[in-house]
């Protein structure tokens, strides 16, 4: 079950900075697994990490906690999970000389935003294997040959976390935020020495928001999003991996008046895992955004620590 620790990290809180390398990989049916997960990031996004604010600072804090079960679903690889996330969020606004609705104070404002706590959006998941996905028990898995894997990957933030109208940054989001998305593992080499490529393609569709701050409502756009991992065991128990997330799409509008902030961004990192003995392992990695064609910033550290049982 080494092998299996080494290689077996859980999805994270689906935020900006995305899920996470080794998060689709297949696994043995029967098992369960809970993962804490802590970020720290800056960035000019809202804390749920899918709205642009332009000329704002944010420092967040981020806790999550995911339960995982995967199981059988007609002889096919079935994962779901649930994730309760919290945390805490600071920063300031810088208001230009002509703001978008999204930020109703007047131009040339300095703002000091104070610090908010509590509960974000919940996120609730579920995948199932297209292609190359059998449900396998621990014994099973451990003799199988892996090839190309597809998955079907449908989640939800559910909008359940601590929110405001009259607050000008929330933890919550105050509106449904759904995710579709095919995700694929592709297995290179040596099983010693593993190298798995990930590649994840997925749309986020929101519904409005119908209390956002000093405004009647807020629609947004999809946002797309692809996200890929390139990894790989260096031992029974260490791996790397190199990390990439690219997304387009997403701009919001404000009572009918566009707020000019589209997404389209590629973020880049590295992460380092380790497998501490059958059931414990943990992995931290960094990333910011590398290139882009909107005003976004950010960059963000994240730790992960696993137990499966």
């Amino acid at each position: 079950m080494v092998g299996l620790s080494a290689c077996l990290a859980l999805p994270g809180s689906a935020r900006a900075q995305g899920d996470g390398p080794r998060v689709y990989l297949l696994a043995p049916v029967g098992i369960n697994a809970l993962s804490l997960t802590y970020m720290d990031m800056a960035s000019n996004m809202n804390f749920a990490g899918n709205i642009l604010i332009q000329d704002a600072d944010f420092q967040s804090n981020v806790g999550a906690l995911n339960y995982n079960h995967f199981f059988s679903l007609g002889g096919r690889f079935a994962e779901i999970w649930v994730t309760p996330i919290w945390g805490t969020v600071r920063g300031s606004l810088q208001v230009g000389e002509n703001p978008p609705p999204i930020i109703p104070f007047p131009p040339a404002t300095n703002l000091d935003i104070p610090s908010e706590s509590g509960f974000a959006d919940p996120y609730v998941a579920m995948r199932v294997g297209l292609l190359g996905a059998p449900a396998l028990k621990p014994a099973e898995f451990m003799q199988h040959k892996q090839g190309f894997q597809l998955h079907a990957l449908l989640g939800a933030n559910v909008p359940m976390g601590d929110y405001d109208g009259d607050r000008p940054i929330n933890l919550g989001t105050n509106r449904w935020a759904f995710r579709l998305g095919l995700p694929m593992v592709l297995p290179i080499g040596n099983p010693a020495k593993q190298t798995f490529w990930e590649i994840v393609p997925s749309l986020m569709l929101f519904t409005d928001n119908s209390d956002p701050f000093k405004a009647e409502r807020r629609e947004q756009d999809p946002l797309g999003i692809v996200e890929s991992h390139l990894s790989r065991n260096f031992t029974k128990k260490l791996w790397g991996s190199i990390d990439l997330r690219y997304q387009y799409g997403g701009e919001t509008t404000t009572d009918g008046v566009s707020d000019d902030n589209r997404f389209g961004q590629l973020g880049g990192g590295l992460t380092l895992g380790y497998a501490i003995n059958r059931s414990w392992s943990l992995f931290a990695g960094y990333g910011g955004i590398v290139a882009k064609n909107d005003n976004s910033k950010g960059d963000m550290f994240r730790f992960r620590l696993i137990w499966v049982f």
